[in-house]
C-alpha cells in the first residue's frame, strides 16, 4: 500500500480520485489548495503527491516551488501534476516533474501513471540546478 497526498480544489473531482486511488489499494490523504499540502507535508511525507495545476491559494506550480525550496525532504517526492490548462507542459518542464496528467483522463492513464510515478520515484528537480543538489 502506497501513502499518496491527492491536492485539489475540486471537491468532486477530489473524492473521485480519492475513490479511485482507495481502490486500487492506496491510503490517500487529500488538500484542497497548496497551502493546505504544504501542513499535510509537515505531518507526514507521502510517497507521491498528485497536484492540480490551477488552484486558489497557492497551485500547484508555487506548491511544488515550495516543496523544493523549503526542502526539508520535500523536494524528495515524486509530483505528479495534472491539469486542462494548455501550460501543462510548460509549467511541468519549469517545475522539473516528468509527470503529467492532462483532464480529463482515462483510468488507466492514471492507473499508469501512478504506478510508474511510484515506481521510478523521481522527484522533480527544476532546469538548471547543479546536478548534486
Amino acid at each position: 500500500m502506497s501513502n499518496l497526498l491527492v491536492v485539489e480544489d475540486d471537491p468532486d473531482m477530489r473524492e473521485l480520485l480519492t475513490e479511485i486511488l482507495q481502490v486500487q489499494g492506496h491510503a490517500v490523504r487529500v488538500a484542497p489548495d497548496g497551502v493546505e499540502a504544504l501542513r499535510e507535508l509537515d505531518i507526514k511525507f507521502p510517497q507521491l503527491v498528485i497536484s492540480d495545476l490551477e488552484m486558489p491559494v497557492l497551485d500547484g506550480q508555487a506548491l511544488i516551488y515550495r516543496m523544493f525550496v523549503e526542502n526539508l525532504g520535500r523536494e524528495n517526492v515524486p509530483v505528479i501534476l495534472m491539469s486542462a490548462s494548455t501550460r501543462l507542459k510548460q509549467v511541468a518542464e519549469a517545475v522539473g516533474t516528468r509527470y503529467t496528467l492532462a483532464k480529463p483522463f482515462s483510468l488507466e492513464a492514471l492507473e499508469e501513471l501512478v504506478s510508474r510515478a511510484l515506481s521510478e520515484a523521481i522527484p522533480p528537480r527544476p532546469p538548471g540546478l547543479p546536478a548534486a543538489f
